[in-house]
């Protein structure tokens, strides 16, 4: 499966390494690593320069993480694209469910993994047609989310895109600075007619937690992001999603 793996670092210095190593270790050797950095500040970048199995993207500023991510995309050519946080570290055996999942059928543009943080805890399993995220930062229990199932929308910290379909469905929102870039690439995908797929038989740890202070110092993206996507899409429930003149 010849795929490329985007990654958006800013300021990453404390977890790329083990991000990178874990994708080493348990990903087939044919992938691209292909890591976008958006103006680091801290060692973050003298680390990637050392690696000389990716390819390194130095922005040189924050130009957010959409128009990062479109430009890792742009970089790479394999069939099958994984949209990667740099706080994510992949698990032996991730790759394949997600893979043949995507493919398996040609209306499934976007799957997503099950992820969990290193305390066990359930924080990205999909969002259904309620707009509810089932069991979000619940224990994880082996019975708990186990079948396929068509969503809303996925965590954004990880999940895998078909290349041939980005001329149908678009690349990311580059209005979005940060927060809710995968939300409307899920909505837009569900509105062109495609499904959005969690597959839970790939399992991915993403070092989530709530963090007070983390949130109210970048809660202006949110709420810029949250504004831009209100004005954009309306969701009427039972999967009918109105794009907003």
């Amino acid at each position: 499966m010849n795929t490329d793996l985007v990654i958006v670092t800013f300021n990453a210095a404390a977890y790329i390494e083990k991000c990178l190593d874990a994708i080493e270790e348990h990903t087939p050797p044919n992938a691209t690593m292909i890591v976008v950095d958006n103006g680091s500040a801290d060692r973050t970048v003298e680390i990637l320069r050392s690696r000389s199995n990716i390819k390194l993207i130095e922005m040189g500023y924050n130009a957010g993480y959409a128009k990062a991510v479109n430009c890792g995309m742009l970089a790479g050519a394999s069939d099958t694209i994984v949209i990667m946080n740099p706080d994510v570290f992949v698990t032996s055996g991730w790759l394949p469910p997600l893979h043949d999942t995507l493919w398996s059928d040609e209306k499934n543009a976007i799957v997503a993994p099950k992820l969990i943080n290193s305390s066990n805890q359930l924080v990205g399993v999909g969002t259904d047609w309620d707009w509810t995220s089932p069991y979000f930062m619940c224990e994880h229990e082996a019975n708990l989310l186990t079948e396929k199932r068509a969503c809303l929308a996925i965590n954004g910290a990880c999940f895998l895109l078909k290349r041939k379909l980005l001329d149908a469905i678009g690349m990311l929102d580059e209005g979005y600075f940060h927060y809710f870039e995968e939300t409307d690439y899920c909505f837009n995908a569900n509105f062109c007619g495609y499904r959005v797929i969690f597959c839970p038989a790939s399992v991915l740890v993403h070092e989530y937690y709530p963090n007070p202070d983390r949130d109210n110092a970048v809660r202006r993206y949110w709420e810029q992001s949250e504004a831009l996507f209100n004005r954009k899409w309306s969701y009427r429930g039972n999967g009918v999603i109105e794009k907003n003149p």
